[in-house]
């Protein structure tokens, strides 16, 4: 059933529900004050044992490390009696393996970090020991080791269970040791990053460098020429700002974390908009594959997404885009969507040390509270963003864990969730990024919310706004626009997306529990599809905009030829004849997510039959093409063009833009 469908079928539906709230059914779940129904409050059950994808997190795993004995760090499991998931589980009758390896492997022989897994050891009734004194061996100590270092641990996990044992996941945690006598000690480690944000044109003296620790100490960053500048003190979270850099400019940096001391590590500040150069690269969707193993750590596919970002890396990319869908998500616990998106960013950790990552909220990037309804023909299990919405929502967590700029749109009802970091604006030389979001306030139904796909006007209203002020702005040459759910989707999502198969019924709507009114927005998915498309077709700077969530690489010019439907058409698609430019969308989810293949949609129905028009010579592979390949385009702007290339990620090319801006010139 579609979101918001308007029926007959659905206004019963609504009428009954308010009925209900009518008659104050209300469990002690109920808040009178949030914008969508509870459905607690109409029957619904809340569900206590929900789905993750991690049973443990990573803070419950570097705890479960502990000081050990000669051959390594004790590894115990048996003080955790409930999983992620809200289970009661025998830890006892945990089994498994540890691999072990230096972290970064031969730091000094290469510029980007690498892992390396040489050890082996095994866990039985919930213990094990981190083999490491394996690593110091003179056959094996590539580090040159004598008395600490840093390593790198998986933990691959089975439970003994009657029948069939099952599989609890594998997980990885960087750590640091030393040697106490014949012991081997624990010692507070970065277990995260660290991670170089904020990098702007429109500020270059400034960024900002975070990380994290495994346990609270103090911490600083040195800068040889501008000093410490020093973070929170006894914090495990340091976001740590960095003041007085010059632009363009490359620096050195180390990180002191109680009584540790990184390797030295660099960054380069953001150009002024004279810069005769810039190279960035997209990607997107690079939650868990199929197979086990690093296709599917902790929510992540490890695999081939450190494989696209080193290409990115070699490739002397700038700055890396991620367009959603980082991670599994889909989880009602916080700690598990926390765990993944750790190992997300653990996952970009050679890149992102030193050049910076900007990203937008995909439909997996799901906190939600899970409910059951069983009060239709069959039992419904459903999701709705949780709530607080201030500290729980995805989108605050994105806040927490992410650093992005705070230059997004107000949000029109403070019930809601906020915009603030995952909605943003930045310049880099002569280039804008707008980071809009179309998975905003995860919905479902008649209970209220948003559904894929779906803007409101406060945040359409500020896309306008950027779109103006960078079309004025002379700073600015070149505008990319992304969010993850793709304008025009040609696989694996047309039946979503900004299209649900043309129904404009599909919208966004607020409850009111005052006026016991559900509201529904007053534009269908269709109407505020083609007002962003108008937007953007009025903007002569806008070189692309671009998408993820297809599994896929695939491409769509759009101009005022092709078919992509108004408000009550059905299969007969008309095109917006009022369009003045040709523009490209194009969607890039091919960072290790399941792949699919192409779907029909009237545009790319358009583009097959009108091979020889004149705009399929703007590219190598014409002016529609998809390819399930995993892939990242890298893009090379310059004052006279901006061209992007397609690889996949074994650096083979997929297909070439020589000037993705031709399409406003002609």
């Amino acid at each position: 059933m579609n979101f918001y469908k308007i029926n007959s079928r659905n206004l019963f539906i609504i009428f009954i529900l308010l009925t209900l709230l009518s008659w104050n059914c209300f469990s002690e779940e109920v808040n009178s004050n949030l914008p969508v129904i509870d459905p607690v409050s109409v029957g619904a059950d809340h569900l206590k044992e929900f789905s993750v994808t991690n049973l443990f997190s990573i803070e419950q795993l570097v705890a479960s490390v502990k000081n050990g004995n000669s051959i390594g760090l004790l590894f115990d499991l048996t003080g955790i009696k409930k999983t992620l998931g809200n289970r009661t589980i025998d830890t006892t009758k945990i089994y498994g393996d540890i691999y072990t390896g230096p972290y970064p492997f031969e730091k000094d022989e290469t510029d980007y970090s690498y892992k390396r897994f040489r050890s082996r050891s095994k866990i039985s009734k919930g213990i094990g020991y981190i083999n490491i004194s394996y690593l110091l061996m003179d056959v094996v100590n590539s580090e040159g080791w004598i008395d600490k270092g840093t390593i790198i641990v998986k933990f691959v996990l089975y439970l003994e269970k009657e029948g069939e044992d099952e599989y609890l996941g594998n997980y990885e945690a960087r750590l640091e040791f030393k040697k106490d006598g014949k012991k081997f000690i624990k010692v507070p480690s970065i277990i995260e990053g660290p991670m170089i944000h904020l990098v702007n044109s429109d500020d270059p003296s400034t960024i900002v460098i975070s990380f994290k620790t495994s346990d609270p100490v103090n911490s600083e960053i040195f800068i040889p020429g501008l000093g410490l500048f020093m973070g929170n003190p006894d914090s495990v979270r340091h976001e740590i700002k960095i003041k007085g850099l010059e632009p363009d400019s490359i620096y050195r940096y180390r990180v002191r974390y109680g009584e540790n001391v990184t390797n030295n590590y660099k960054f380069r500040t953001a150009p002024s908009e004279s810069v005769k150069q810039i190279v960035f690269a997209y990607t997107g969707d690079s939650r868990a594959g199929i197979t086990k193993d690093d296709e599917r750590l902790m929510g992540v596919n490890h695999k081939t997404m450190e494989r696209l970002i080193n290409l990115a890396y070699q490739k002397n990319a700038s700055l890396l885009l991620q367009g959603g869908d980082m991670i599994n998500g889909y989880t009602s616990s916080k700690a598990d969507f926390q765990t993944q998106l750790h190992s997300w960013k653990n996952s970009l950790s050679g890149f992102w040390r030193e050049r910076p990552v900007y990203t937008c909220i995909g439909n997996h990037e799901a906190l939600i509270n899970e409910y059951i309804l069983k009060n239709r023909k069959r039992r419904k299990e459903f999701g709705l963003d949780k709530w607080p919405y201030a500290t729980e929502s995805a989108e605050a967590v994105i806040a927490e864990e992410l650093v992005h700029f705070r230059n997004g749109p107000e949000v029109s009802d403070k019930r809601r969730p906020t915009y603030s970091e995952n909605v943003y604006s930045f310049r880099f030389g002569f280039v804008k990024f707008i980071v809009f979001n179309n998975n905003y306030w995860r919905g479902w139904m008649d209970f209220g919310g948003s559904p894929e796909g779906f803007i409101f006007d406060d945040q359409l209203n500020w896309i306008k706004k950027e779109l103006d002020e960078g079309e004025k702005d002379p700073k600015v040459k070149y505008i990319i626009l992304f969010a993850q759910e793709p304008v025009f989707p040609n696989g694996g999502h047309v039946k979503d997306c900004m299209w649900y198969y043309g129904n404009n019924d599909v919208r966004g709507a607020i409850y009111f529990p005052e006026q016991k009114k559900m509201v529904l927005e007053k534009k269908g998915i269709i109407e505020v599809r083609n007002e962003l498309v108008r937007m953007i077709d009025n903007n002569k700077k806008v070189a692309a905009v671009l998408g993820s969530d297809e599994h896929a690489y695939h491409k769509t010019l759009i101009n005022n030829s092709v078919p992509i439907g108004k408000p009550g058409e059905k299969d007969n698609y008309s095109p917006l004849s009022d369009l003045k430019h040709s523009t490209w969308y194009i969607v890039s989810g091919g960072a290790g997510a399941p792949y699919y293949s192409e779907e029909s949609s009237p545009w790319n129905k358009f583009w097959k039959g009108n091979k020889n028009r004149p705009e399929n010579n703007w590219a190598e592979k014409g002016a529609y093409y998809y390819s399930s390949q995993e892939n990242i385009f890298i893009f090379d702007a310059t004052s006279d063009r901006i061209s992007m290339t397609v690889f996949n990620p074994y650096g083979e090319k997929l297909d070439f833009f020589p000037n993705l801006l031709v399409s406003r010139e002609n």
